[in-house]
């Protein structure tokens, strides 16, 4: 009898780190998910990411609550770039680095990652690079895991130009 018990209980054991591994997967699936329709500039597959009362908080840059608002921000996004550098287009490309995930639940999670994110204006030989931390919580809804929060924090912006080649 005590036997058995060891085996449900190793079983049991066994079957929550499983499901953790799981989690951790589909989280940085996710995470790899927004930076793909970032660089894509798929700002439906962008909203669709986010559980339908997130909160994006990216500070000066601006703020955004629910799934709707927070697509109409990053549809914004590259325009408003623009305008502020007085361009008549703007290209970027934003790439994770050091995802971590911790598993809090069966349906909540936090993670942080950082990203450095190449910007060129008017396809000059000048690019930005910006260097930042993500900081997420997530939420498992409708059957998957979504971003709850998405908060920015931006170390900072600085030009990159010595030898640059464009197109990336």
């Amino acid at each position: 009898m005590a036997d058995e018990v060891d085996l449900v209980a190793r079983i049991d054991e066994l079957s929550a780190r499983v499901r953790e591994l799981e989690a951790i997967r589909e989280l940085t699936k996710l995470r790899n998910a927004f930076h793909h329709c970032l660089n894509s500039q798929d700002w439906e597959g962008l909203g669709a990411l986010f559980a339908k009362d997130a909160h994006l908080a990216y500070g000066s840059f601006g703020d955004a609550r629910g799934r709707a608002a927070i697509q109409e921000y990053y549809s914004a996004l590259l325009p408003k770039m623009v305008e502020l550098q007085g361009a008549s287009e703007v290209a970027l490309r934003n790439f994770n680095q050091a995802h971590q995930v911790e598993v809090e639940g069966d349906d909540r999670a936090s993670g942080a990652c950082f990203f450095v994110e190449h910007v060129r204006f008017d396809q000059a030989d000048l690019v930005h690079q910006s260097v930042g931390r993500f900081s997420d919580t997530y939420v498992f809804e409708d059957g998957r895991w979504l971003f709850e929060r998405v908060e920015l924090e931006h170390y900072w912006v600085v030009p990159q130009n010595k030898e640059w080649r464009w197109p990336w």
